[in-house]
């Protein structure tokens, strides 16, 4: 038997938005209902605080929600700041000009905005998919960036992703390193994670945190998973997240999200 929960913290890509980028209709009437509950709803996710807003508007959120896998903290007016952690800014420096002389695709990301060394296809898309204003430096410039990052994501093809983990070695008191994929790296200052953000938020409102329920599907989401009283992994979660999760929901593109509200928090029966 859990406790009650009192909030619910939710990841977007790959747990609450299916394939197309929305939540689904399940996924909206069951937030509104918890929220009529007086249960608080929160969202987690590596976005820029930017690109999140349109679904907490969406969903009638006035919680600080967690952007930037846990780098930046703030409400839906950035009114309050309740977290911002930049990584060291020399330290940035000298790691990013290794990765921009071996020609990796990296994006930096300050709180609502994407810094690249040029435009590629995937930068135009994403700016366009995710909604995140983006500035090209030009080659190598990356290095000469005047304010800490955020956060920064690594992109190249499997084995160089692994060769990028062994130089990051050099940075291990410098640096946090999740590899989500095989052919991406998220690196963020190395205090930050989802769950130490959550915790942050819960000891503000008051809330202990065997009275959250957290959901998600990547290796960034495993902090708060841990975390939470209730840690739920999707259906389409990698598996070391399902391992460390107490329960597993159904798969993005079958409302999860909606799934494990319904099961856990209202105890209904379930179809």
């Amino acid at each position: 038997m859990y406790p009650p929960v009192r909030l619910i913290a939710l990841d977007l890509d790959g747990t609450l938005l299916d394939e197309e980028k929305k939540i689904p209709d399940q996924a909206v009437q069951m937030i509104a209902k918890a929220k009529e509950k007086g249960i608080i709803v929160t969202l987690a996710s590596a976005r820029p605080f930017c690109s999140m807003l349109p679904y907490a508007r969406q969903l009638q959120l006035d919680t600080p929600l967690i952007s930037l896998s846990g780098s930046y903290v703030t409400d839906e007016r950035e009114e309050r700041i309740w977290l911002k952690r930049p990584m060291n800014l020399l330290k940035f420096r000298e790691m990013v000009r290794i990765f921009e002389e071996e020609n990796y695709y990296v994006k930096v990301y300050l709180e609502n905005q994407l810094i690249v060394q040029q435009a590629t296809k995937e930068t135009v898309n994403y700016s366009r998919i995710f909604g995140v204003p983006y500035t090209v430096l030009g080659p190598k410039k990356l290095r000469t960036l005047e304010k800490a990052p955020l956060r920064i994501a690594l992109f190249d093809d499997s084995i160089r992703i692994r060769n990028a983990q062994q130089i990051l070695k050099t940075w291990s008191d410098d640096f946090a390193v999740i590899r989500d994929t095989d052919h991406g790296l998220e690196i963020v200052e190395p205090t930050v994670s989802k769950g130490a953000a959550l915790k942050i938020i819960c000891c503000g409102l008051g809330i202990p945190m065997e009275n959250v329920m957290a959901i998600g599907n990547e290796g960034s989401d495993i902090s708060m998973i841990r975390e939470a009283g209730i840690g739920i992994a999707m259906g389409n979660a990698c598996e070391e997240l399902k391992q460390c999760a107490d329960d597993v929901t159904k798969t993005n593109e079958e409302c999860g999200v909606g799934y494990a509200i319904q099961k856990f928090v209202f105890k209904e029966s379930l179809k």
